[in-house]
């Protein structure tokens, strides 16, 4: 097994922290890994926290370089998205 995920799974790694400095790489490699983990019949305790945590720390980044793309090029938010200030015409 993997240091990283050894780490996850005994609780040597913060959550929150320690995932926030990981690469995407790395969590994309834990994401698999950690996936694999919840594949079987009945997987450690611990597991699924764990799977989800990185999922929310990737969707969090691309979130982000989605929104600092978007800026470097000038545009506002997303479709959807709400401004600071709506301004009617009526």
């Amino acid at each position: 097994m993997n240091a990283l995920l050894i780490s996850c799974l005994e609780g040597e790694l913060d959550p929150v922290q320690g995932l926030a400095k990981l690469s995407v790489a790395e969590l994309n490699f834990l994401a698999d890994a950690l996936f694999r983990l919840l594949d079987v019949g009945k997987p450690e305790f611990g597991v699924k926290s764990w799977y989800d945590a990185v999922l929310e720390e990737l969707a969090a980044r691309r979130e982000r370089s989605e929104r600092g793309e978007r800026s470097a090029r000038g545009e506002g938010p997303m479709p959807g998205g709400r401004s600071a200030v709506e301004v009617s015409s009526d």
